[in-house]
């Protein structure tokens, strides 16, 4: 019996227009009459399996790209103490117990943030992992000390103590936290006596979709794109955007009415070369967003590490609303990266008074705060929480929190960040374009054949 299988309407409708193929085209390449308006709830069309992959060759894809998502996206998900606990498993390195993992919730397909029990003793150097591509956020959540190793050779920018937080006044901002660059191997152990766990985010990096596709490339095209881009961060994208739009030195400085040798000092590696307003001339001669152009300002160490002790935090402490908020680690270079400590001490029930443009993760640390949030149906659910209870909040979900209690956030902007932002910052008509993309089903305008 040929199994049944279900093709997601939107995306078939997206590669349909995208591929300039009809309804009447499918028929004559596949033998397949489509039928667009006879599909299920939700938007998905059953078609047999040897009908799908038929489908899929003639739209030039593979057949996963037509398969249907995970389903709608729930407002939140919560998490007790207890079922974080079930996730536990225990990790072996350098021939010990060297971790306890815990991961805490998210949609299906989603990354999460996990805790980690560090149990590589303080008497024996933490044997490093090999590094990773997805940036992570790090936060020492106690209540003991941790030393922090990322590096063959014991220095002081490899081989750190992220501190747990003993100042009264102050409990609920908890420990050090870090900001950890691609491929940085990386490792700990304990600094004392005192147990301790950390919170960490290992985060979706926006180089994966890209490095994914160059798996494919020629070896020599990698090693061209890799040596082009090692020229330097500005004048990298200089050079790859003139070589693009067929402009050399001569041609641009009188083109873009700059001299000559500033953008050949800029193609050099000088930063200053170009002042913002010539970077403004140049990006609209050659078609880019001039602020690529710009010198990235990056807030890290000579290892790639951006850090924020908890003094730092204590003295970023504000109002927010009817929060107490304090800052973790965060830096321009990983902008999708956000961590925030969130005290909360107000008995009435809480206004729907959070709002993020990204997914949340909530970690409760201290005191029994009470969550509400905002479901799709439009009611409003409340769930009580204790320490360790952890919450996952989806984008544009208005949410907040009651009761007296002490959390910690994260998010990574998966699916909606830094590059969307960048995008929709572009987007011609954006709410009309905005508007017709959600659940699109129209076609681009053709006749059906008579």
């Amino acid at each position: 019996m040929t199994a049944t299988v279900s093709v997601d309407l939107y995306k078939l409708m997206h590669w349909l227009n995208a591929r300039k193929l009809t309804p009447d085209h499918v028929l004559d390449l596949t033998g397949i009459k489509l039928d667009l308006g006879a599909g299920e709830a939700g938007g998905r069309l059953a078609l047999p399996e040897p009908e799908l992959r038929r489908l899929a060759a003639a739209l030039d894809i593979a057949p996963a790209q037509l398969a249907p998502g995970a389903g709608r996206t729930p407002a939140a998900i919560f998490q007790s103490r207890a079922e974080t606990e079930a996730t536990r498993r225990a990790v072996r390195r350098d021939g010990i117990h060297f971790y306890n993992y815990y991961s805490l919730p998210a949609p299906s397909g989603h990354i999460a943030p996990v805790i980690l029990d560090i149990l590589c003793p303080a008497d024996r150097l933490p044997q490093l992992n090999n590094g990773h591509l997805e940036p992570a956020i790090t936060v020492n959540i106690g209540p003991g000390d941790i030393h922090g190793r990322w590096g063959t050779e014991i220095t002081e920018l490899n081989w750190a103590v992220l501190r747990a937080n003993r100042s009264a006044g102050h409990e609920w901002i908890i420990g050090d936290s870090y900001l950890e660059p691609s491929y940085r191997p990386h490792s700990y152990s304990l600094a004392g006596d005192e147990s301790a766990r950390i919170i960490s985010y290992t985060a979706k990096s926006n180089l994966h979709a890209l490095l994914t596709l160059a798996n494919d490339w020629p070896d020599g095209s990698y090693d061209r794109f890799v040596a082009d881009w090692s020229a330097g961060d500005q004048a990298a994208m200089l050079g790859i955007a003139m070589a693009r739009r067929a402009y050399g030195p001569r041609a641009l400085a009188a083109a873009a009415d700059v001299p000559r040798d500033a953008v050949e000092r800029c193609l050099a590696g000088d930063r200053d070369a170009l002042d913002t307003a010539a970077l403004r001339r140049v990006g609209a001669l050659l078609g880019v967003d001039h602020r690529l152009l710009l010198p990235p300002e990056p807030l890290h160490d000579e290892i790639g590490k951006t850090w924020c002790t908890i003094e730092r935090g204590i003295a970023s402490v504000r109002e927010f609303g009817g929060y107490r908020a304090a800052s973790m680690a965060g830096a321009p270079q990983l902008p999708d990266l956000v961590g925030l400590y969130l005290a909360v001490d107000r008995e009435e029930r809480a206004p729907l008074d959070l709002f993020d443009h990204g997914a949340s993760h909530f970690l409760v640390t201290r005191g029994t705060p009470t969550a509400w949030w905002t479901e799709p149906d439009g009611t409003v659910r409340e769930q009580p929480l204790v320490p360790d209870d952890s919450l996952w909040v989806a984008p544009c979900v208005a949410h907040g929190f009651s009761g007296a209690g002490a959390l910690i956030k994260l998010g990574n902007g998966e699916g909606y960040g830094y590059l969307e932002h960048l995008e929709l910052n572009h987007t011609v008509h954006r709410e009309a374009t905005l508007r017709r993309a959600r659940r699109d089903r129209a076609d681009w305008g053709y006749e059906p054949a008579t």
